[in-house]
């Protein structure tokens, strides 16, 4: 996922900035929202391009849970590593040594957190009334994965289910073969978390290589791999770049839509044709679809030194607290809806993509201002 990177700019470009909102608004067709509407709400960590410590998340856990958030989403996979125990794709312990309190798998050499720790996770955040939500990114984002594979003696089983594109490297095939993977690959995920209070499964599907017109083999596939953590009993969840207008009335109704970006932060020729194909939040509610708020522009915390910085989460704190709504569903253009109904919450999300060397205390830090702001906006607005 390409993730906004916030730069404290000068005042008189903040300024222009803040006058220049957009009121092209997009709205649903009820005044009215329940009071449940907007509520849902929690964090993402992307816990796959950084090692939080056992520890860490808890502290999160414990922030998210005092301050009325209600879940944390695990982003576990990425093209860089997969990060949980899993037999079926050649992650296991007896493959793996400890480094500093840490698994890593010996092949590869990347961390990854055990069943025990992840059981353990699960149990803790029960004690705070959070739920903590696997993501499992498919059909790409899986070039880790299957690297993982390779490496572990599950190299035949890589070549028959993935695939190289130009666009986003290794994916999954989206025919049966890659459903009865992606099955399997979430049945054990899955056993980790079930039992949770409101569970969730998030299946990814952000950034991947589709038509813009129609994409009947990805409905096939989405529907399969939602079906498939139904029975298991959680909700499923995806990132909206899959959900076309084209297509809306053939998906699960039941996956409720993580929105993070109407065109997937593309510009010019692709980011027109994408407004015109692909569902906006205000269509996917008037269909009847449940979505989240994960607005890239305000809800983005890039980890690195420059962003995590005193006067950078300062200016991002101020901007999220003056602009942002639930209600306001794409970048920082006035894309308001009349109410939050659909709305099941909002997320904020601390990527990893170039955090480098910051520690766990420091993200911590950093972040913890953020989120409770955050959650406090969610909750009151």
């Amino acid at each position: 996922m390409v993730h906004k990177s916030w730069l404290l700019l000068p005042l008189t470009v903040l300024l222009m900035g803040c006058s220049a909102h957009k009121t092209t608004t997009a709205q649903t067709t009820s005044s009215t929202a329940s009071e449940q509407d907007g509520k849902y709400n929690g964090v993402t960590l992307d816990v796959a391009r950084r090692h939080y410590q056992v520890g860490t998340l808890q502290k999160f856990i414990q922030l998210v849970g005092d301050h009325n958030g209600r879940f944390i989403q695990l982003h576990l996979s990425d093209d860089r590593n997969f990060a949980i125990e899993n037999d079926y794709v050649g992650q296991s312990l007896k493959n793996a040594q400890k480094v500093d309190g840490v698994w890593h798998n010996k092949k590869t050499h990347q961390f990854f957190y055990s069943k025990a720790e992840i059981k353990y996770l699960v149990n803790d955040a029960e004690q705070h009334h959070v739920t903590l939500i696997p993501e499992i990114d498919t059909p790409a984002h899986v070039t880790a994965l299957v690297k993982l594979m390779k490496a572990n003696g599950k190299a035949q089983l890589a070549d028959q289910v993935s695939w190289y594109s130009k666009s986003y490297r290794d994916e999954i095939h989206l025919n049966q073969t890659g459903i009865d993977f992606t099955k399997k690959l979430d049945d054990e995920v899955g056993t980790l978390f079930a039992g949770q209070a409101n569970p969730r499964f998030h299946l990814g599907g952000d950034e991947f290589s589709d038509k813009l017109t129609s994409n009947a083999a990805y409905v096939k596939y989405l529907n399969a791999t939602s079906a498939n953590v139904e029975k298991m009993g959680f909700t499923p969840e995806a990132w909206n770049d899959g959900f076309l207008n084209s297509s809306l009335s053939k998906l699960n109704k039941n996956i409720q839509v993580t929105y993070w970006n109407w065109t997937a932060d593309q510009t010019g020729k692709l980011a027109a044709e994408r407004h015109k194909y692909w569902a906006s939040m205000p269509k996917l509610i008037n269909r009847g679809s449940k979505v989240f708020n994960y607005n890239d522009y305000y809800l983005y915390f890039n980890l690195s030194k420059t962003n995590m910085s005193k006067k950078n989460v300062a200016y991002m704190i101020k901007d999220m607290k003056q602009y942002w709504k639930p209600t306001l569903w794409h970048n920082d253009v006035d894309t308001k809806l009349k109410s939050k109904r659909g709305i099941v919450g909002s997320s904020v999300s601390l990527w990893a993509d170039s955090a480098g060397s910051v520690n766990d205390q420091q993200v911590y830090a950093a972040s913890e201002q953020f989120i409770k702001t955050f959650l406090a906006l969610a909750e009151s607005r």
